[in-house]
């Protein structure tokens, strides 16, 4: 069973015009709401009107819904049972519904009665509540819009720019070029939220470098070599091709005097307030992607690896070492085995053991020294007062709770040879043996008168005296003893024997302070990370020219690339762009960091001349002679500045 609608429509010359609609379903609604399934627009018909129902094909039940209610027969009712055989004559507002019964479907004639009803008149509801007719056409209001934007966001800012363009500090209020701006500035340059001129200097005009190096003196001349004192040609040829949409706006950019390669291409301004927002990885991958390859083509040959992405697409490291004995600290070259040269003799992996005399030694310390079962790295590698780097290894400190240098003690007072000072310890050694006797046999002791016959018959006063001979004579001995295989320098030190017109020398010890120049790493920001974690061939190392300083594969265990990618698997990953580690700026502190906030380095470097070999003396200052007091410094190395 299903309904009929039957719509009849006049046009305007009288004709009629019939159309039948089948309605599926028992029951049918009826209403104002375009949602309805008969819908009438007509103002005295609610939304949601009437239901109408059958339930055997026949019988038709009409119900209002909204308490309107409707009309049948000319009766004013809300419900009412129709038989569509006899068929009835509804009216809702300005429109009538006819039912009838024909060939067992029930018809539901609908059709407008604008005569009957004032509220029938075909009435377009948008514009019967629309404004339209009394504001101006949408031409006029185009135009005037139009004149509004220009005066608010061209003239008014031109004019208050033009009035203020003299004055260093603009008062406090509102001024009309501030609709420009696209955001507030960053907390580096918050101070200059008044002077809009100290940066755009002149009108429709994009920031130069030089309203920037106007400030930023510094930092400017402090820009790596390999950026600002390359050639501008080398610069253009390492950037990638710009394509597609990118060219597009290259274009633009030109047109409009915005070139590229200008400060604020990676330090954006107005993103909002707070710390100024680190360089995206993309305006490094936009020249080191590719550009060896680029720039030998450009007739710009680089030793410069190219990297993209630190998870997917960067170089090994190439740490600062020295391949020989007395040789220059240099970067390791690519693919080659990693060796410095320190100057020292010290196996890790014989300090590191967890069983043995030095676990021992270090055991027996505990409560003295911060000392465990055995020793750890950080019992001799300590942080700076930043946490950064780590301290040099320093002897007394470090060492000498272990190694004495103890020689004598005199009233409770222990004597130590001079370390860092060979020559010293030679003197101190002669001065030693020529100044004091040998030990008074207890024989010779007492006041007591005796004949000279039993002091040659017992040979103690001839040892005695004959030891006192010679007693100067030992120091010899004893300098070469500690020089020697087995004494107290040997065994960490290189030693060159004396030749003519030289005493004993020591090979000169030089701890490089920083390894990965062109890399920051802090130390404090892993201080939740095991050393061996990371130092993985430290309990392994034989000998000191092993570099143990970590490789990229280790740091590819926590860190991927900047939008997450990797080529390892990583369980907890630490996102790293570019920015995270370099910078462009090689001032040597923390990238993206104000200068004011850079934490300095206080570590004293001695600036003499590097040699070598030579005694120990040269590295060493001078200073107040106390037990195991040595203040080491490290030879002379050029410092690009603070890092990791």
């Amino acid at each position: 069973m299903s309904f009929i609608l039957r719509r009849i429509s006049t046009t305007k010359t009288g004709k009629q015009i019939v159309r039948d609609q089948a309605l599926p379903g028992d029951m049918i609604t009826l209403g104002r709401d375009a949602g309805n399934i008969i819908h009438v627009a007509d103002l005295a018909v609610n939304p949601h009107h009437a239901t109408i129902r059958s339930a055997d094909g026949r019988h038709v039940r009409v119900a209002a819904l909204e308490g309107l209610g409707f009309d049948i027969n000319g009766r004013a009712v809300d419900t009412a049972d129709i038989d569509s055989g006899a068929g009835a004559e509804l009216r809702f507002g300005g429109h009538r519904m006819t039912i009838a019964r024909e060939a067992e479907q029930i018809i539901l004639l609908v059709e407008r009665i604008d005569e009957l009803s004032q509220s029938s008149k075909d009435v377009d509801e948008v514009k019967a509540f629309s404004l339209q007719r009394v504001m101006p056409g949408k031409r006029v209001g185009a135009w005037t819009f139009a004149v509004l934007m220009l005066l608010a966001f061209l003239v008014g800012p031109i004019w208050a720019w033009s009035s203020y363009r003299n004055v260093d500090e603009r008062p406090e209020g509102f001024h009309a070029d501030s609709s420009w701006t696209s955001g507030p500035l960053s907390s580096a340059h918050a101070n200059l939220k008044d002077d809009c001129q100290s940066c755009h200097v002149e009108p429709f005009v994009a920031v130069t470098d030089t309203a920037c190096v106007s400030c930023h003196t510094g930092e400017h001349k402090a820009m790596s070599a390999a950026h600002a004192n390359a050639p501008t040609a080398m610069l253009l040829a390492a950037r990638a091709p710009a394509g597609g949409f990118d060219k597009l706006l290259a274009g633009v950019g030109a047109a409009f005097n915005r070139p590229q390669g200008r400060c604020v291409e990676c330090h954006t301004e107005h993103e909002g307030a707070g710390p100024m927002a680190a360089t995206p990885q993309k305006f490094c991958a936009d020249c080191h992607d590719g550009m060896q390859g680029r720039l030998k083509g450009a007739g710009h040959p680089t030793m410069l690896a190219d990297a993209a992405d630190f998870g997917t697409g960067h170089p090994e490291f190439r740490p600062l070492v020295r391949a020989a004995p007395g040789a220059k600290p240099m970067r390791a070259a690519p693919g080659k085995p990693l060796v410095d040269y320190d100057g020292l003799k010290f196996p890790h992996d014989l300090h590191l053991q967890a069983a043995g005399g030095v676990a021992r030694m270090a055991a027996s310390f505990r409560g003295r020294y911060d000392f465990g079962q055995k020793l750890d790295c950080e019992n001799c590698h300590r942080p700076d007062a930043d946490g950064v780097r780590i301290k040099p290894v320093d002897m007394e400190r470090d060492c000498a709770m272990c190694h004495s240098l103890a020689f004598e003690s005199v009233g409770g007072v222990t004597r130590t040879l001079r370390h860092g000072e060979p020559d010293q310890v030679v003197a101190d050694l002669t001065a030693f043996y020529r100044s004091t006797p040998p030990t008074r046999p207890l024989q010779l002791g007492g006041m007591q008168r005796r004949r000279p016959g039993q002091y040659a018959e017992g040979q103690v006063y001839n040892v005695y005296f004959r030891e006192v001979a010679v007693r100067p004579s030992r120091a010899q001995d004893a300098v070469r003893a500690v020089f020697s295989k087995g004494g107290a320098c040997y065994d960490c030190h290189s030693i060159s024997a004396p030749q003519a017109g030289n005493s004993w020398r020591v090979a000169a010890v030089t701890q490089t302070p920083r390894f990965l120049e062109k890399g920051w790493f802090d130390h404090d920001a892993h201080r939740e990370t095991d050393c061996a974690d990371c130092h993985t061939t430290a309990t392994g190392s034989k000998q000191s020219a092993d570099l143990l300083v970590p490789g990229l594969r280790q740091c590819r265990d926590c860190h991927v690339g900047e939008s997450g990618a990797r080529i390892v698997k990583v369980e907890t990953a630490t996102e790293s762009p570019c920015a995270m580690c370099h910078e462009y700026h090689s001032d040597g502190g923390k990238p993206w960091l104000p200068q004011r906030q850079r934490r300095k380095n206080v570590a004293t470097i001695t600036d003499r001349p590097r040699q070598g070999a030579y005694g120990v003396s040269m590295v060493t200052g001078a200073g107040p002679s106390r037990l195991y007091r040595v203040t080491w410094r490290t030879p002379t190395l050029r410092l690009t500045g603070k890092g990791g």
